[in-house]
């Protein structure tokens, strides 16, 4: 029986409906048998994962979070990419804007002050449109770019069902234009 007061958690970035609505119809787009399509539902950015988390950790990071006051963004997703080993495909951004590496270091230093394992590797932002794609497209095809406005980042429970993995939104604070944050939730 898994513990009620331990989470697999992660912060992401969550599409508003019509940024989702566009990824749902580039999956579409994808040839026929490419694998597992992520449900339009579960699309997102992770910006870090904090795994398996207590209550009380939990409530750590919420509480550091208070002082983190980071601006909106837009960003482009404007390519496709495939990784093999872990046979995924997926779409992400030429470039990283700054306030999302800054916000990325911060949600990764408050974590780790909380006491999660946090990921040392450079930041890449990535959405995984379909899994488990075995037989990748020689060449993947070039996309019109996606805009994304993020005005906002959200903490994520990951939870394991029957019918597969659905992601529940806990909790979202606002990334204002040039004004402090404010949590909601």
């Amino acid at each position: 029986m898994a513990n009620p007061d331990v989470r697999r958690l992660f912060f992401a970035l969550w599409p508003d409906e019509t940024v989702r609505s566009t990824l749902v119809d580039l999956q579409k787009r994808l040839p026929p048998g490419m694998g597992r399509l992520v449900s339009g539902d579960n699309l997102h950015i992770t910006l870090v994962f904090l795994g398996a988390t207590p209550i009380e950790r939990q409530h750590c990071i919420e509480e550091g979070l208070a002082g983190v006051d980071r601006p909106g963004f837009s960003l482009r997703l404007d390519q496709m990419g495939y990784w093999r080993k872990p046979q995924v495909l997926w779409v992400g951004s030429a470039a990283t804007p700054l306030p999302l590496t800054a916000l990325v270091q911060d949600l990764r230093d408050i974590a780790g002050r909380c006491g999660c394992e946090v990921e040392t590797r450079p930041f890449q932002i990535h959405l995984t449109l379909c899994r488990k794609v075995h037989k990748p497209p020689r060449e993947l095809p070039a996309i019109a770019a996606i805009p994304w406005p993020a005005n906002s980042f959200a903490l994520v429970e990951s939870i394991t069902a029957a019918d597969g993995v659905r992601y529940k939104v806990l909790r979202t604070w606002g990334l204002p234009s040039g004004a402090a944050g404010s949590a909601s939730g």
